[in-house]
């Protein structure tokens, strides 16, 4: 005599069967999409870290920081007795969009600084490259900034994070673009 609560019936063979059939169908089909995902991340990471010149050439990075922080120090200083030390060093220093946005600021400083004796020290207290491609590199920048108004002998500071963009013209490292973050 046969117990047919311990024989297996047809229908719990095929369903011991089809799941792990749909298991492994599933397993294959996930293997199937993600390894192409995963290649493809993972090349267009490489590319972009092996491109960025920033994680590798100490020696262009530093030249960068150094050619941009000088630059940001003469051009964001200023004397209301020697304007002209700026314009120079705007000219020196800025290009395209930056040039432009600077003489605006320039502009204004130079109505109100005669008036109020005003002296502005600038210094960049930390930057670095974020990315270098090419002749162009992107930076981040902390700038402090003192401002001394002689008229009333008030002194105040003020602190500024920038995004720059700089390009290099024959030896030379020109900002090209001040974003204010």
């Amino acid at each position: 005599m046969t117990d047919d609560t311990t024989r297996p019936t047809l229908r719990t063979r095929a369903a011991r069967i089809r799941v792990p059939l749909i298991a492994g169908a599933a397993i294959a089909a996930l293997v199937g999409i993600g390894i192409p995902l995963l290649l493809s991340a993972n090349s267009t990471r490489s590319d972009s870290a092996s491109s960025n010149r920033a994680l590798v050439d100490r020696t262009t990075t530093s030249e960068v920081i150094g050619q941009v922080s000088t630059a940001l120090t003469r051009v964001f200083s200023y004397d209301y007795t020697k304007p002209a030390v700026n314009t120079q060093a705007a000219a020196q220093s800025l290009s395209g969009d930056a040039a432009t946005q600077y003489q605006t600021l320039l502009t204004a400083l130079q109505k109100k600084a005669p008036n109020q004796k005003l002296t502005l020290t600038a210094k960049v207290a930390v930057a670095g490259v974020t990315s270098l491609r090419g002749n162009t590199a992107q930076l981040l920048v902390f700038l402090d900034q003192s401002s001394t108004r002689a008229s009333d002998k008030q002194t105040s500071t003020s602190a500024a994070q920038l995004d720059i963009t700089a390009v290099k013209h024959g030896n030379t490292w020109k900002v090209t673009e001040l974003r204010p973050l």
